[in-house]
């Protein structure tokens, strides 16, 4: 009876054993198929970056930094743009990663634990500089342990295509403010065009020089072109230094306003001293020329204050340019004008009269416009003058203008 007791116990001892072990076994089977799949997934992975590394050296260069922010990689194509491997870069700028924002410019803070991109600057060994886009991601290894991958892609064409492209913008404004007015090119650039604009209170100059075309065909082209740049030239100056606007030349023949394109209330007055200016202009050119044997130059002048229409005309060599009746009038005085004269109207005459000394001409006939008072304008009125000549205006003259 014994004997069988311990026969069932060997046996159910036996079955016991067979059960544990097939129970370890199957575990030890999920655990290898697990282990199996983890290391096809590894694989796969490590391929995958090894790939994605491939790639990525031929046109990135990269650093990666450890738990401590010290380099303890750069990759071949680093080593290929700076000629440094990682003790020369170490030596010359340093191996925290701090060293290296400094190297490339990057003087914000920001926090390490996040991913970050932005704009660096270096120089290679050739002295070039090189623009890149640098991203630096906190990452982790198979260990826990942190590091940071930096990654630097060269954008130096793309800055350099900025760089050009502004240049060409600014060589743009520069070419547009030369042809039209500062406000003129703002809404033009802001809006893609220029409003038309009333302005019913502007002065008008028109002047040329008495005999200038037949002088000219004495000329060869090049004597033609540097004499009339050197006249307009001196022109251009005078109106700057009095807020009058220049609206355009043809041939010899300048015309330029006051009172636009911005409003102002000393317009009058301000193209009258203008007028000066142009005169005092053209004397000092007689003088040089008639130091090397040339007749002398004389300007006629003529001013007209009234309602203009300004606006922005043609697809191609765009203008500012401005029409109406005070147009032609001008022009119609400027004509009637005689040489070395500034030849006014009645309406110009009535805002500057207590200022300026004038001289009434009477009625003359101008073309389409029958007979018109005209006065010539001789100088400014000695309390208002701060030279004898009276065309140097004084600091009383100048408080009237400004009160205006």
């Amino acid at each position: 009876m014994l004997q069988q007791t311990n026969i069932v116990y060997i046996n159910i001892c036996a079955l016991l054993i067979i059960a544990v072990l097939t129970i370890l076994y199957a575990r030890a089977q999920q655990k290898i198929k697990k282990n199996e799949i983890r290391l096809k997934n590894f694989i796969r992975e490590n391929e995958r970056l090894r790939q994605l590394s491939l790639a990525g050296a031929e046109t990135s260069v990269m650093l990666i930094f450890n738990e401590n922010r010290e380099l303890k990689y750069v990759n071949e194509q680093f080593k290929y743009l700076y000629h440094m491997d990682e003790q020369i870069y170490i030596n010359k700028v340093g191996k925290s990663i701090s060293d290296y924002l400094k190297w490339i410019g990057y003087t914000d803070t920001f926090n390490m634990e996040n991913r970050k991109t932005f704009i660096g600057r270096t120089e290679n060994a050739k002295g070039k500089s090189i623009w890149k886009q640098v991203t630096i991601t906190p990452n982790s290894d198979e260990r826990g342990n942190a590091n940071y991958i930096v990654v630097e892609v060269d954008i130096t064409s793309v800055k350099e295509a900025e760089c050009e492209l502004q240049e060409q913008k600014k060589r743009s404004d520069e070419l547009l403010l030369n042809m039209l007015p500062a406000e003129i090119v703002e809404e033009l650039q802001t809006k893609g065009a220029a409003t038309p604009r009333v302005y019913r209170s502007a002065s008008v100059l028109f002047a040329d020089i008495k005999n200038f075309t037949q002088w000219a065909e004495t000329l060869s082209p090049n004597e033609l072109i540097d004499t009339l740049q050197q006249l307009f030239s001196e022109f251009d100056d005078v109106l700057a230094a009095n807020y009058i606007e220049k609206i355009k030349t043809i041939g010899d023949a300048y015309m330029c306003a006051g009172g636009l394109p911005m409003k102002n209330n000393s317009h009058p007055f301000n193209i009258v001293l203008a007028a000066f200016g142009l005169q005092q202009a053209i004397a000092r050119l007689d003088e040089l020329r008639a130091s090397k044997g040339g007749e002398p130059w004389l300007l006629r002048i003529g001013i007209h204050t009234g309602t203009v229409v300004t606006g922005v005309v043609g697809k191609t060599r765009t203008i500012y340019d401005m029409w109406g009746d005070t147009v032609n009038i001008a022009n119609r005085l400027e004509s009637a004008s005689e040489p070395g004269r500034i030849n006014i109207s009645a309406a110009t005459y009535e805002i500057i009269k207590d200022y300026f000394e004038c001289e009434y001409r009477g009625k003359i006939a101008a073309k389409h416009k029958g007979e018109i008072d005209m006065y010539f304008v001789n100088r400014l009125k000695p309390e208002y003058s701060a030279d004898e000549t009276g065309f140097l205006p004084n600091e009383k003259f100048q408080d009237m203008l400004s009160a205006l």
